[in-house]
């Protein structure tokens, strides 16, 4: 039965010579490339060595608070992206109000269009990172994280106040709970289940 594998009917002399070949194409082609090509990395660009530096070998970045804006073509600084101020915390691209008033003139109001998204134009559009709320904290992990969310790292505490009644969201001391279940279930959906167990 082994000697079938190796026989004239399933491997003939220049069908082995082809991938022979081929093989030894892709060796010499691999360790030209290793021999000759550069020893620089493609994806992770050098960054400029700094002399003030305090030790050789780790970049610095110059993270400042300034609110920039998107420049025609995008680069991202090889020294880092700069940080918006303290009063963009709860900036969402898109949905500026502001840029929204200036053109409610064009829009039609009876299909609600001021309701949609409207980007400005790219000379208008923030270049910066969000800055997180004052007192974040660390996220909660899963699974506890379903359940559970820090306040200090929600800044819109009028959907507690909105939802509250309707058993969507709960204050429960420096949390938000979502118990689950919505407008069916008070007590959560757990609570639930477990009554029928």
């Amino acid at each position: 039965m082994g000697s079938y594998l190796w026989s004239s009917s399933a491997f003939d002399s220049k069908s082995g010579q082809r991938i022979f070949i081929i093989f030894l194409v892709m060796i010499a082609s691999f360790y030209s490339g290793t021999f000759f090509g550069s020893n620089s990395s493609v994806y992770v660009s050098q960054l400029p060595s700094n002399s003030s530096s305090s030790s050789p070998g780790i970049p610095t970045f110059t993270n400042k608070v300034v609110l920039s804006y998107r420049k025609t073509p995008l680069t991202i600084p090889e020294t880092g992206m700069n940080i918006c101020p303290l009063l963009f915390n709860e900036y969402i691209p898109c949905h500026d109000v502001s840029y929204v008033k200036e053109i409610l003139p064009k829009l039609d109001l009876s299909r609600r269009e001021e309701l949609e998204r409207h980007c400005p134009p790219l000379e208008r559009r923030l270049f910066c990172l969000v800055p997180p709320p004052d007192d974040y904290k660390i996220p909660i992990s899963w699974p506890t994280s379903r359940d559970y969310v820090w306040r200090s790292n929600v800044n819109h505490t009028h959907l507690a106040e909105v939802k509250g009644g309707q058993n969507w969201v709960h204050e429960k001391d420096q949390l938000w709970w979502f118990p689950g279940g919505g407008t069916h279930f008070k007590h959560g959906a757990s609570e639930y289940i477990q009554r029928y167990l």
